[in-house]
């Protein structure tokens, strides 16, 4: 299977911004450094690919990952090392062994001295950071928080021409009866519940113009 290529413009605009800015911290605080997106979108079959490989608890199937929905509201980078003023604060996918970099791997230390920083550098700007997780710390992985991920979605149902009130991050009767008519409109007619998100990646790529995965 050909694994989805990381590329900033495949975020959601209101996270792209904000990784952005999140590299351009992470240099100022760290010189000689870049960060690297190396998950941005991941498609439902890679999902499930993972889920059966062990690797996540999210199926794919009736629970997903924030990486499964397009535009995504989840990204992962690295942290590469070794890095000079010429270098960008931000790569997409792996730079290339010839231009020097060295990867700072979740091991002897790194999420320590690399990730957790850099998740509080994240959660400066207004993400949520996977490496300041308690129960699971999940170092490179930053996302949209909750209320955040409501609020675009009610800007996206407001811009398909639904009224579902202000944009507050509050999923009451006038979000919920919004969803309701999209998933009508759009043929998605999913009952579908989440705790990350209260509609499914199709309807979400729907919402957005986008193909649905």
């Amino acid at each position: 299977m050909n694994r989805t290529k990381p590329r900033l413009e495949d975020l959601h605009p209101w996270l792209r911004w904000r990784l952005n800015e999140l590299a351009v911290a992470h240099r100022v605080a760290n010189v000689d450094t870049s960060l690297c997106l190396i998950w941005g979108i991941r498609s439902i079959r890679e999902q499930q690919s993972a889920y059966k490989a062990g690797r996540s608890k999210l199926d794919g199937v009736r629970k997903f990952s924030l990486h499964n929905y397009t535009p995504s509201l989840a990204a992962d980078v690295w942290v590469y090392s070794n890095a000079d003023d010429e270098d960008p604060e931000i790569y997409e996918g792996r730079p290339k062994r010839s231009e020097g970099l060295s990867l700072e791997l979740l091991q002897k230390g790194s999420l320590k001295r690399w990730y957790i920083p850099l998740g509080k550098l994240a959660k400066d700007l207004g993400l949520e950071a996977g490496a300041l997780w308690r129960t699971f710390r999940d170092g490179p992985h930053v996302q949209v928080p909750k209320k955040q991920r409501i609020k675009l979605l009610q800007d996206a149902l407001t811009a398909k021409g639904f009224d579902v009130g202000p944009s507050d991050g509050i999923i009451g009767s006038k979000t919920w009866g919004g969803i309701v008519l999209a998933q009508h409109k759009s043929g998605i007619l999913d009952n579908f519940k989440s705790r990350l998100m209260p509609v499914h990646p199709d309807l979400w790529a729907w919402l957005h113009g986008k193909d649905i995965a």
